[in-house]
């Protein structure tokens, strides 16, 4: 089955009465740091966020994580660096106060390869070792949730 996407008309229909399901990925480039992302479009427009999209129907949960890497930052990714971090439930008064249940995913990738920032949903990007502001909610669980297991050595 190819991945099926709402047309923007439709899913404004959906924001109204459904959870999307989300994939945000905290991404380690080599020993620099995570690639955070200023997003241009809402929910979190102008802050720092995550790259992460929309599970479509269809795909499976590493199809997902593979085309929000491509997709958003040029990158491929090995599907065995793929580790589970967490959910968070974003509820947001943008977009028909639109509720999101992202899942969290760290994976690592060689700080030699390019990143190909995707200029329709971000400005800019940094790769960093400390929380930056301003940042949205989730991204900061997430981050949070990072530091953490790497503390516990649960990401090595």
């Amino acid at each position: 089955m190819q991945p099926k996407f709402a047309p923007r008309e439709i899913f404004e229909q959906i924001l109204e009465w459904a959870v999307i399901p989300t994939f945000d990925l905290v991404i380690e480039y080599g020993d620099q740091g995570l690639i955070m992302v200023r997003r241009k479009i809402e929910p979190y427009s102008n802050v720092w966020a995550f790259p992460g999209l929309r599970m479509y129907k269809g795909e499976e949960i590493v199809d997902t994580i593979k085309r929000i890497a491509k997709q958003e930052l040029g990158l491929e990714i090995d599907p065995l660096s793929i580790v589970f971090l967490g959910q968070y439930v974003g509820k947001f008064k943008t977009e028909h106060e639109r509720q999101d249940l992202s899942t969290g995913y760290f994976l690592r990738v060689s700080e030699t390869l390019p990143i190909t920032l995707n200029q329709d949903h971000f400005s800019t990007y940094i790769i960093t070792k400390v929380i930056p502001s301003p940042i949205g909610a989730m991204y900061r669980f997430y981050f949070e949730r990072y530091l953490k297991m790497k503390s516990q050595k649960l990401l090595e």
